[in-house]
């Protein structure tokens, strides 16, 4: 009886040891998630003060819809609007008709030397780590010689430049998954190179489009920097409409704020609407079978 008392006992200090660990885990991680969370809490709560109440920041406040008002009968914030969905669109479009034969081909494909696949790739993953503040010189002096400032199809081959890497960085390991048999079964059958990438392999890696498509979209949504030095007023893109409530009289805290919210809504219920779809994508490639 003493013996079974203590094996109990041992249990129960276990199982207490267990709850008391993931209890401390949990409030640990939610403080952290609160903490991270409150400056886009306080945008928030900011976009329903007004220009004063927003100065004094105050948890208490009587809401308004009046700086939604005035962000969203703005006839210009629809211009900037138009050109950054040109702008995801397009890059999107661009960047995953480059990217994905780019990736195959990596897979695949057969060259003279053999190392030239690799270098090829770690060359794409170098580009990646390229900063664009690095180039904005020669790339402003570039569009000025072509006549490509305040252009949107010159801000568009800018984006596709700097994405596309990021789309077969991210399918390469997916089309590595690909048994090479199943290709060579094609193959055999008669199909060419182009019918292995479109009616073998694309089917394969459907969520590695999806979740490269939806990360090259809400990098290219929310660009600033090269949107800001490489635009006027015809081709700039919402970030940069945002950053302009920022004048010489000071900030517009409220409609800074308001703004700031109707722009990360698309992206963010798109994004939940999605999140599957990019979870499962950003963990199948990693995985090798």
């Amino acid at each position: 009886m003493s013996g079974t008392r203590t094996t109990k006992e041992i249990q129960r200090s276990i199982l207490l040891k267990k709850v008391l660990r993931k209890t401390v885990l949990t409030i640990i991680i939610f403080t952290i998630a609160i903490i991270y969370f409150s400056p886009v809490l306080y945008m928030h709560l900011s976009a329903f003060k007004t220009e004063y109440d927003a100065v004094s920041p105050s948890l208490f406040f009587r809401p308004t819809l009046e700086t939604f008002q005035k962000v969203l009968g703005d006839d210009n914030m629809y211009g900037y609007l138009k050109n950054s969905l040109f702008q995801v669109f397009g890059g999107t479009i661009l960047c995953l008709l480059l990217g994905i034969p780019a990736a195959f081909a990596l897979a695949f494909g057969k060259f003279k030397s053999q190392s030239t696949n690799k270098n090829v790739y770690l060359w794409f993953l170098t580009t990646i780590l390229l900063p664009p503040v690095a180039v904005i010189i020669p790339l402003y002096t570039w569009f000025q010689t072509f006549n490509l400032i305040d252009n949107p199809f010159g801000l568009l081959i800018i984006y596709v430049g700097f994405h596309v890497p990021i789309v077969v960085w991210m399918l390469h390991s997916f089309f590595s998954d690909v048994p090479v048999e199943i290709l060579e079964a094609a193959e055999i059958d008669g199909c060419t190179r182009f019918q292995q990438l479109t009616l073998v392999a694309l089917p394969l890696v459907r969520t590695g489009i999806i979740a490269a498509g939806l990360l090259v979209a809400v990098f290219i949504w929310n660009e600033f920097f090269l949107a800001f030095n490489l635009t006027g007023n015809e081709a700039a893109t919402l970030p940069v409409y945002m950053a302009r409530f920022r004048e010489q009289q000071g900030m517009f805290v409220a409609q800074l704020s308001a703004a700031s919210t109707v722009v990360i809504l698309p992206a963010v219920i798109f994004g939940w609407i999605s999140q599957k779809s990019l979870v499962k994508g950003l963990t199948a490639g990693g995985v090798k079978g």
